[in-house]
């Protein structure tokens, strides 16, 4: 999970979000079941209004795992970092610091769970070394074992939600740093960036 800047809110969220948060918990409230939908404005989703700005703020990279290239294009999910679906957060479905590009394993492993201790990579204390630790021989990520206790559960927290040491996971950072030995192009071309640095 790459330390990230978020850019400046899109004008469409700085112009509209607010009353889109406001639609959508409305409609929660009377009807909890009502599904996401983005809203629209000038012939466009806000989907398709803001995936540019958080598909820049990765470098095409999910925000979680850093995935590269991700699986598919025609989706490329955004992640509601507090999840929308949750009464306590109905007021952040169109907020621009809980959006975040996303690959759909992270997307579907976290789902609508929440965690407080979450880390946020754009959170500006964020620091990856501080938080975790890779393996290079097993593909493995881990909590940073010098770390503090706190610290460690959040790495811990953020490795269970996102489903970031899964067994898939590894093999695809061992295949990428394999890959990565042959051939050293541009550092952003490559998955799992911190693995590889």
């Amino acid at each position: 999970m790459r330390k990230q800047t978020r850019p400046p809110e899109p004008g469409v969220l700085a112009k509209h979000g607010t009353r889109w948060n406001r639609q959508w918990r409305n409609l929660r409230v009377r009807n909890p079941q009502a599904p996401f939908q983005w809203y629209r404005t000038d012939n466009r989703s806000a989907r398709e209004w803001i995936l540019p700005d958080l598909r820049e703020m990765t470098q095409g990279h999910c925000a979680f795992c850093d995935a590269f290239p991700l699986e598919d294009r025609s989706t490329e999910p955004i992640e509601h970092f507090r999840p929308k679906s949750d009464p306590r957060f109905y007021n952040q479905a169109y907020a621009w610091k809980n959006l975040y590009y996303c690959c759909e394993r992270c997307q579907s492993n976290k789902g609508e769970q929440w965690d407080d201790r979450l880390l946020r990579p754009d959170a500006t204390d964020y620091s990856f070394t501080e938080y975790f630790d890779f393996n290079f021989r097993t593909g493995m990520i881990q909590p940073n074992a010098t770390a503090e206790r706190a610290d460690q559960l959040r790495a811990e927290v953020t490795i269970d939600l996102y489903g970031l040491d899964s067994d898939a996971r590894r093999r695809y950072r061992k295949l990428e740093r394999r890959r990565w030995r042959r051939d050293r192009s541009a550092i952003n071309n490559w998955a799992y960036r911190d693995f590889l640095q």
